[in-house]
């Protein structure tokens, strides 16, 4: 009885100091695929923030020359091919009862996301059960369950749990396969080894002035994989059901649709996607109902003056964009209803910049974001030119590290005839 009280006060102890120290969350983001106290897509670590101000700053400024609108636009290709896979893979679907399209859409992503991060070809669509993605997933499982789980935060009490060593074993499964696509591009790099067609995200970065380690590269472009998998799949999948469920807006999707395609089957190109207005509008009214990212977490570097009150510096704060998002006050009595046309130029341009923050907002918003429309649009194309979406109302809601219906994303799906 006497160890077992002691054993829990010194964890008591433990687990006081690691919540004061307020660094729980800092030292918890090492662990992520990722580049840790690095987030320079914005919000890869949208719950943590960064302490190493510095180090950030100069990793976002060779990051954010990659992402400029003329490189991302040469992976468009790689968006339509991937999106008709997936069209095809659909077809398995149709006419059978309500499904999880997310399953469907994240394979997708995945494969995209590959590609046009490292160059590599995964496949995903066709064999979701690799080691790394298996592997992938347990890190992520593990890492939701500490979030929200206090007690499993410090390492010192984490440590002692079976889960310890199945994270472990995991992270270096998904750390081997990049740390190998570094290791190659990079000899192939100091080999003059160019290639001359369209070149990945790694390619990139490895002619930046800024010579990155070969864990830096890792740490960047796990990060890539992840930011620029699981926030897009979910709005897509998102927009699938809400146009589901909203036919006439479905209706008006098509309509655009076949205005810039006719009956033709070809994938979308940078035209093409600049056309689709209507479309675009109908992903930011998705992103504003579900915004998938939950919490912004963020400290004052300074004070902040507010209506009501005063924030010092140094303070940690959370951003709720849901709450911005669904606010009558800035988005009108029908704030919870779907209306694309919220987004129509005029109406934007009447609208604080900040009631509408998906990407969050300011130095570390996400740098990502062009992309994302653009293989968001794409693949969206792709699915509501070949099959018409049926679904009920989105229900109860979840947060597992990012925002999931708990019953899933549930659709049917009728196919559209299209003529080559």
């Amino acid at each position: 009885m006497i160890v077992l009280l002691l054993v829990s006060l010194i964890a008591i102890i433990i687990y006081w100091k690691y919540r004061r120290d307020r660094k729980h969350l800092y030292e918890l983001s090492n662990i992520l695929a990722g580049p840790g106290c690095v987030p320079v897509l914005g919000h890869s670590h949208w719950f943590i923030g960064s302490p190493e101000m510095d180090l950030w700053k100069s990793h976002r400024r060779v990051i954010l020359p990659i992402f400029q609108n003329r490189l991302i636009e040469d992976f468009i290709e790689v968006f339509g091919e991937q999106g008709s896979i997936l069209v095809k893979r659909l077809e398995n679907e149709v006419g059978k009862p309500e499904f999880d399209v997310f399953k469907y859409i994240t394979s997708c992503m995945l494969d995209i996301v590959f590609e046009t991060a490292m160059g590599e070809r995964m496949d995903v669509q066709h064999n979701p059960d690799t080691r790394y993605m298996c592997a992938r997933n347990a890190v992520m499982s593990i890492i939701n369950m500490r979030l929200f789980k206090p007690w499993m935060q410090p390492d010192a009490l984490f440590n002692l749990t079976k889960q310890s060593k199945i994270q472990k074993d995991n992270i270096d499964i998904t750390h081997k396969f990049t740390d190998e696509v570094v290791m190659r591009k990079r000899k192939d790099h100091e080999n003059g080894k160019i290639n001359e067609g369209r070149k990945d995200l790694l390619e990139l970065l490895l002619t930046r002035d800024m010579k990155l380690t070969n864990e830096e590269l890792r740490e960047h472009i796990d990060s890539i994989t992840i930011a620029g998998n699981d926030t897009t799949a979910l709005v897509v999948s998102y927009a699938l059901q809400l146009l589901g469920h909203h036919q006439a807006e479905q209706e008006l999707v098509h309509k655009e649709l076949q205005n810039i395609f006719g009956d033709s089957s070809r994938q979308p190109n940078k035209e093409d996607l600049m056309k689709m207005e209507y479309l675009e509008r109908v992903i930011k009214e998705t992103m504003r109902l579900f915004t998938v990212v939950p919490l912004i977490a963020r400290r004052t570097q300074k004070e902040v003056k507010l209506s009501s009150l005063s924030v010092p510096a140094g303070v940690g704060c959370a951003v709720v964009p849901r709450a911005l998002h669904r606010s009558a006050r800035l988005w009108g009595a029908d704030a919870g209803r779907f209306n694309p046309d919220r987004f129509r130029p005029e109406h934007s341009a009447r609208r604080h910049p900040c009631a509408f923050i998906p990407f969050s907002y300011g130095a570390r918003n996400c740098i990502g974001r062009h992309f994302g429309m653009l293989v968001m649009k794409s693949i969206l194309a792709n699915v509501l030119r070949s099959y018409k979406v049926k679904s009920s109302a989105c229900g109860k809601l979840k947060i597992e590290i990012l925002l999931f219906p708990v019953s899933g994303h549930l659709i049917t799906l009728e196919k559209r005839e299209m003529r080559t």
